[in-house]
């Protein structure tokens, strides 16, 4: 009797042991608590990341588009405390290399790529930061939705145009991160519309009327913002305009015999290099390809309140041939004293200090991102950081990266 009563009471201790450990596991799964004992808080997200998780109303999903290797195990490490925060947050690998199709699916054509989605809204990162994907959530999560307004009626690009000079390929880009875009024809109306977060004028054959050409400065006084995409002998009516802001626009075109090495025409010329400190710029390392390119330089004297910057440059092998009447009927071209020697500049940023400033950037082409050209090599990367940063949005977060500083172990002789 004793050895029955003991039995049973060997299995009840069991079963019991195993309930407990069976219910802290669920329970863990459900509240778990991680700590971070590093110096350096390598593992916990700034108060900033925090909050915007907690804040979430909808699920974020994040891809990541990387093969194993380091860099997808920094990536891991680094989601993982964003789902720590945040039931909505939830994110999957998959290896391009075994999944071409769903690469192809999300656009996607770099390694080590993260997409953020939420709901129909698309944000991709290419590199591996807070600052980054915080950034990128808060845009997809956004309820409100930015327009960005095409100039029409002086022969520009068309963003319905699938044809090889269309933009019908960076719209639909623009409208995976979330921008509605639309046909501005500014001759009928009095002004740019109050919703414009930007406004492109990309590649005009003809010359802007007076009153449009008024209509954008008066714009630019109340804080809007342009991207001129200005192909060499077009813009002359705008020069003015964009002089005033401290942007000055070259009379000739770009050539490149450095564009020979990569099977492009010498009219290609290769963009090399980039401002290390302009957000539209920084840690870019991407070649670009600008075809029939023209020069553009930040001004001898800046007015008052306004800052401008050289975003790009040429490499040292081309030169801006001045000479463009030689270069079309000849077909020849060669550096002289009147031709601005390499590395050229081709985009400038311009931007008001005030506290309801104005920002500008101007590129020397707008060939670039056409159907035929946006997908080559950087050029789509560059467009978009480029529309990241004039319609960049006040809630936007600065998150400094951690240091992981050296803690050396000195032993004694003992």
């Amino acid at each position: 009797m004793k050895r029955i009563s003991f039995s049973t009471q060997l299995i009840l201790y069991t079963t019991v042991f195993l309930a407990i450990l069976v219910f802290i596991n669920l329970f863990a799964q459900q509240y778990h608590k991680r700590f971070d004992l590093t110096a350096s808080k390598r593992y916990t997200l700034s108060p900033q990341s925090v909050k915007v998780l907690k804040k979430l109303k909808q699920e974020v999903n994040v891809i990541g588009f990387f093969s194993s290797g380091t860099e997808k195990n920094r990536a891991k490490e680094l989601l993982e405390q964003y789902a720590y925060y945040s039931q909505k947050f939830k994110y999957t690998f998959i290896d391009p290399d075994r999944h071409p199709l769903e690469a192809k699916k999300y656009n996607v054509t770099h390694y080590n790529t993260l997409v953020v989605m939420c709901g129909k809204k698309r944000e991709q990162i290419y590199e591996l930061s807070e600052e980054k994907l915080t950034n990128a959530i808060i845009r997809v999560t956004r309820k409100e939705t930015k327009t960005i307004y095409f100039l029409s009626g002086h022969g520009e690009h068309d963003i319905n145009d699938a044809g090889k000079s269309g933009y019908s390929e960076f719209k639909t880009a623009l409208t995976d991160k979330g921008f509605e875009v639309k046909n501005l024809l500014l001759v009928k109306e009095p002004s740019v519309p109050k919703d414009a977060a930007l406004v492109i004028i990309a590649g005009p054959q003809k010359e802007l009327l007076k009153k449009e050409v008024e209509c954008l400065e008066d714009y630019l006084k109340k804080g809007g913002h342009l991207l001129f995409l200005l192909d060499p002998e077009t813009g002359e009516g705008l020069k003015r305009l964009l002089h005033k802001e401290g942007i000055v626009l070259h009379d000739d075109i770009i050539v490149d015999k450095m564009s020979r090495l990569f099977g492009g025409d010498y009219l290609i010329p290769v963009i090399v290099r980039y401002a290390p400190d302009h957000p539209i710029t920084k840690d870019f390392k991407l070649a670009c390809f600008f075809p029939l390119t023209r020069s553009v330089e930040v001004g001898e004297k800046l007015p008052k309140d306004i800052q401008a910057k050289v975003l790009a440059w040429t490499s040292e092998n081309a030169w801006g041939e001045t000479d463009i009447n030689l270069l079309k009927t000849a077909n020849q071209a060669g550096f002289d004293k009147d031709d601005v020697a390499g590395p050229v500049p081709v985009a400038v940023a311009a931007w008001s200090e005030q506290k309801t400033g104005f920002k500008i950037v101007v590129v020397g082409d707008s060939d670039f991102i056409s159907n035929t050209y946006l997908n080559l090599s950087g050029n789509k990367d560059l467009a978009l950081n480029i529309i990241s940063w004039l319609t960049a949005e006040k809630d936007l977060i600065s998150i400094p990266p951690k240091k992981t500083a050296t803690q050396p172990l000195v032993l004694s002789r003992t």
